[in-house]
């Protein structure tokens, strides 16, 4: 979860661990949804480049501090799960605020595990800004207040779905397989942070 300036946390990752948060690849944002598969795509290989482009980055226009340390963030995130690769269960918009759509992503890491494959579920939200096939990631420290509550909103309403039901189902078992893996990857996550240092 980021915090934003003013306080106000905002679900831009929701894993349901320390919930305390595109086609075959490359960089595609013909659609809210597939921007969001492609930058979530770009954090599990650890693509830099590909990333800033799904936030609407360029040559031209580079990360600021801020959204340089939202990236490094998440890319240690990602990299903590030690997942070989990820897979996609849905994408769909959750409703429109303003001129955004409010995605949701339900994605797999997929990690070999010493007997068998472990699959661990997980949701992740983001505002998407642009329209005719031309998509773009909002970076979480432009998410204001208004846009918090909306997001609060209809993940509430996200959470009597269906879907929300199987997740939360997957994510039981997975819990169940394996106990200790929030341990772990908090491990593993203070561990990147401590490289960086």
């Amino acid at each position: 979860m980021f915090r934003l300036k003013n306080g106000v946390i905002f679900l831009l990752v929701l894993c349901m661990l320390p919930l305390g948060l595109a086609g075959c690849g490359g960089f595609d944002n013909k659609s809210p949804e597939a921007v969001v598969k492609s930058m979530i795509k770009a954090y599990q290989d650890q693509d830099q480049e590909t990333v800033e482009k799904c936030l609407g980055l360029s040559e031209e226009k580079k990360a600021d501090e801020e959204i340089q340390k939202e990236i490094d963030y998440n890319m240690s995130f990602f990299k903590a799960h030690k997942a070989d690769k990820i897979s996609f269960e849905k994408a769909e918009a959750l409703g429109d605020y303003k001129d955004s759509h409010l995605i949701y992503v339900w994605y797999n890491y997929e990690i070999k595990g010493e007997k068998d494959k472990q699959i661990l579920p997980c949701l992740s939200f983001y505002f998407v800004n642009g329209e005719e096939k031309d998509y773009f990631v909002i970076p979480a420290r432009d998410v204001n207040d208004e846009m918090s509550q909306y997001s609060r909103e209809e993940y509430g309403k996200f959470k009597k779905t269906d879907t929300y039901g199987e997740y939360q189902e997957a994510y039981k078992k997975f819990k169940e397989d394996y106990p200790d893996y929030e341990e772990e990857l908090d491990e593993n996550f203070k561990a990147l942070q401590n490289e960086k240092k």
